[in-house]
């Protein structure tokens, strides 16, 4: 079940929603939130809604509650994850116990690290998406200005997202002299995809090399020898693109440092869910009585 958060008041409600729905009442659970996860108080960086951590254990009877960051979970799913819930776009295998690194794109941007340790792998959380947008080229420049105007900081995530494809449209229509038309993001992507306004086409090309180009980053940043994993809600969309387009030659095109990404693998995450996954593996290690 998805439910919408502008239809509840906050999580404790959606949860309530969702257990009346299913009729279960869990003593343990482990939550995935699209935030920081760094003390008790928790706050959703792309919603209004925000809980305490001892708060909403208490008002769900729950005798155990974890909550980890969004895209810890999702890196938490990878190892598991089945051959066909994969597509790679690139690169050659992966190192067995390779770090791995999981980037999303989707209301924000996500990213988080699997490392191999003695006792199994281990989920780094990250807030890897507002680190500041890179720019290669002079147009790359001149459209960073154009979005970034009127604010003090330009981050990856504004561009790479949702409500980022929406600026970068009206930015690259600004860069040709016209006035881009009020689109909500699906609007732009189905535009693009089928090559019925060249703004959006144009558009998506860059979103797309952009995105490349922070994959290698943060691949370049853990090592990621164990592959690079895309998710979030767009990456499927447009996925026939990520394999045909600019995506890989962005990926590599970082001069000194190309033989090093060349044999990296991206894989594209095709599983549903997989949050949701890495979730019920971090609450199955955590709350399961030792041996």
């Amino acid at each position: 079940m998805q439910f919408a958060c502008t239809s509840h008041r906050g999580l404790d409600a959606a949860i309530g929603h969702y257990l009346d729905q299913v009729g279960v009442r869990p003593t343990h659970a482990c939550i995935a939130v699209a935030g920081p996860v760094t003390d008790e108080e928790i706050a959703f960086t792309n919603s209004d809604w925000s809980f305490t951590t001892g708060g909403l254990q208490r008002d769900l009877g729950l005798a155990g509650l974890l909550v980890i960051n969004d895209f810890h979970a999702f890196a938490l799913a990878l190892p598991g994850l089945a051959p066909h819930e994969l597509c790679q776009i690139g690169g050659q295998a992966h190192q067995e116990h390779g770090t791995k690194v999981a980037i999303g794109v989707g209301t924000g941007t996500g990213v988080a690290a699997l490392v191999w340790t003695p006792s199994g792998w281990h989920g780094i959380a990250s807030e890897g998406g507002h680190s500041s947008l890179a720019c290669d080229t002079a147009e790359d420049f001149a459209l960073a200005d154009r979005v970034r105007a009127g604010r003090p900081h330009l981050s990856v995530e504004r561009i790479l997202s949702g409500p980022g494809i929406g600026d970068l449209y009206r930015a690259v229509a600004a860069s040709h002299g016209r006035n881009a038309e009020t689109l909500i993001p699906d609007e732009v992507l189905t535009r693009a995809l089928a090559e019925t306004d060249d703004i959006a086409v144009e558009t998506l090309q860059r979103f797309v090399r952009w995105f490349g180009s922070f994959a290698a980053d943060a691949g370049l940043m853990f090592g990621a020898k164990g592959g690079v994993y895309l998710g979030g809600g767009i990456t499927p969309r447009i996925l026939d693109l990520l394999r045909r387009g600019p995506f890989r030659q962005a990926f590599e095109a970082k001069g000194r440092m190309k033989d090093y990404l060349a044999p990296i693998p991206v894989y594209a995450v095709l599983a549903e869910h997989p949050a949701l996954r890495g979730a019920a593996i971090h609450a199955s290690q955590t709350f399961s009585p030792a041996p």
